[in-house]
């Protein structure tokens, strides 16, 4: 999607056209979710309800939308703020049972595929228990590949900052790893 047609389906949406705003969410809709699924450490049923709460929000206020960011960055706010509030009302850690299973490569051989899946659990659930703001540029630079300057507006922090953010993450995470490393042997 050109950067014109974004702006013009986004000035449709805050119109009030429920047609432009679904094609900006087909756009956009499935890295969104794969946002939500990551800062909520894998368990799908849990960034299902914050990935649905997010655009219900999204959808009802989009007249407040005042283009200061892009439009995703606007709705990857939401769902990190819908994210706190699932943490702040359940004031619990997320579980990691219903993590998404991924798809066996036919090349690879099933064994192989399971070694992976579980390490892929496994880091998830290390990055899940990353103090908050380490997860979120965990996820948003090295999972979702965001730009700096994106994730930084994101989250609503000087660059450097992020940058410093990640470097110290990247430190704990690789610790973690190495804590646990006979399980990624």
């Amino acid at each position: 999607m050109t950067v014109f047609d974004e702006k013009t389906l986004v000035c449709r949406a805050v119109a009030g056209d429920v047609g432009a705003f679904n094609e900006l969410l087909k756009e956009i809709g499935g890295k969104l979710f794969s946002f939500a699924l990551s800062i909520c450490g894998g368990n799908r049923g849990i960034a299902e309800d914050i990935y649905q709460e997010a655009l219900l929000k999204a959808f009802v206020s989009i007249g407040k939308f005042e283009g200061k960011s892009s439009f995703s960055t606007w709705i990857w706010m939401i769902i990190k703020n819908s994210y706190i509030d699932f943490l702040t009302e359940n004031k619990k850690l997320v579980s990691l049972e219903n993590i998404e299973n991924f798809e066996p490569s036919s090349d690879i051989s099933a064994e192989l595929e399971l070694v992976r899946e579980d390490r892929a659990k496994m880091l998830r659930k290390l990055i899940s228990e990353l103090p908050v703001p380490y997860s979120e540029v965990i996820t948003l630079i090295d999972l979702q590949e965001m730009e700096h300057s994106e994730a930084a507006e994101l989250l609503g922090i000087d660059k450097n900052l992020l940058k410093v953010r990640l470097f110290r993450a990247r430190n704990a995470l690789e610790k973690m790893v190495r804590a646990n490393i006979e399980f990624f042997k």
